[in-house]
């Protein structure tokens, strides 16, 4: 069997992370024979991992490049097939790639959804609206698969009526972050977030917090775990509040499980998530978080340890919440197994549920 995964570029992000440790931990007797499709010449930082692991990867020009793009696709679809699947991450755009495999008869054409950009003020456009929603009626027909990691993210990308989703939350790899231990230095108070650095995630916000925080908890710091296009922007940001020497920018990291061990509240303002695994994984570790309150409810694991709070309170809000839960202890390693090692979050899950899907 061989499918044909379809985004961007494998730089680490959620949905990147999420298919290397899928193909990595797919037991080798039944994992597909799994192809990517690129639309960058540069493939990215995790390209030789997926690599090793077997999977093929592709250029195909993006899909603005229409011409281009649709004959690389035909050709891919052609000349390394037949897949019996086309799996697409792509959003909207999932509709372009989806209609040449329908065209080239691919028997499953699944679409899935990682976002929910309903509320992102770029959306609002004329232009953009009339994209979003001719995509969503094309995938409405061209996906016989829909697959989103929310109820918010499948009504995005497919529309607010849409009626044949299977919610599919993408999983984590458990067991190393079960197996980094709980030990944050007692002489200081670590917040942690780990994102992209890119407007959506909304880290200027985090140094906004910071700058109030430090002024009543002087030895708090601030852990930013990721990279990207804001990262110059928030590093000068963090010097203008005079709160640099309190704030670490680790860049992307292998090690994030052992980081996250070290750190006492994991805090995730994000304007926007389809799910947010970041604050699943934070969970995972041990540690309380702090959320937007829009996010998708799936993220409260633990009743308790999750606490969310709107954008648009003051920051001194926020600030409380952050100092009244610095008092919450670790969660024990026992309670956390058993609520998430067999879960819908879990990579075993995810297999099963995608060799189904895969065998139709």
């Amino acid at each position: 069997m061989k499918v044909l995964h379809v985004l961007r570029q494998l730089n680490p992000g959620g949905i990147e992370c999420w298919l290397e440790r899928l193909i990595r931990l797919w037991p080798g007797q039944s994992r597909p024979e799994f192809h990517i499709a690129l639309e960058e010449t540069d493939f990215g930082s995790l390209a030789p991992d997926f690599v090793a692991h077997g999977a093929v990867l592709h250029y195909c020009p993006p899909p603005r490049q229409v011409s281009r793009s649709a004959n690389t696709f035909l050709s891919i679809l052609k000349h390394s097939g037949p897949f019996s699947a086309v799996h697409c991450h792509n959003h909207h755009a999932s509709a372009f790639h989806l209609l040449l495999a329908a065209e080239s008869n691919v028997p499953l054409r699944i679409s899935q959804s990682h976002a929910d950009l309903r509320n992102d003020p770029g959306q609002r456009f004329v232009a953009r609206q009339w994209y979003r929603k001719s995509a969503s009626l094309a995938l409405q027909r061209l996906a016989n698969i829909k697959l989103a990691v929310s109820r918010g993210a499948g009504k995005d990308l497919f529309g607010e009526d849409v009626q044949d989703l299977n919610i599919f939350p993408c999983g984590s790899d458990f067991e190393s972050l079960f197996s980094a231990e709980s030990r944050p230095d007692p002489s200081r108070f670590t917040l942690v977030h780990v994102g992209r650095f890119v407007p959506g995630k909304n880290q200027h916000f985090l140094l906004q917090i910071m700058a109030e925080l430090i002024r009543r908890q002087p030895n708090a710091c601030l852990w930013l775990i990721g990279d990207g296009p804001l990262r110059s922007a928030l590093e000068n940001e963090a010097a203008r509040l005079g709160i640099d020497n309190h704030v670490h920018f680790w860049g992307t990291r292998s090690d994030v499980p052992t980081l996250l061990a070290a750190a006492n509240l994991f805090v995730f303002p994000s304007f926007s998530e389809g799910l947010g695994l970041a604050a699943i994984e934070a969970q995972a570790s041990g540690l309380p978080v702090l959320l937007a309150k829009h996010l998708p409810e799936d993220l409260d694991l633990f009743p308790g340890r999750c606490r969310r709070l709107a954008l648009d309170l003051p920051i001194h809000l926020w600030v409380d919440s952050i100092l009244e839960m610095s008092a919450m202890p670790a969660m024990h390693l026992t309670e956390r197994r058993s609520a998430l090692i067999q879960s819908r979050f879990s990579m075993d899950a995810n297999i099963q549920i995608l060799s189904q899907i895969y065998a139709c």
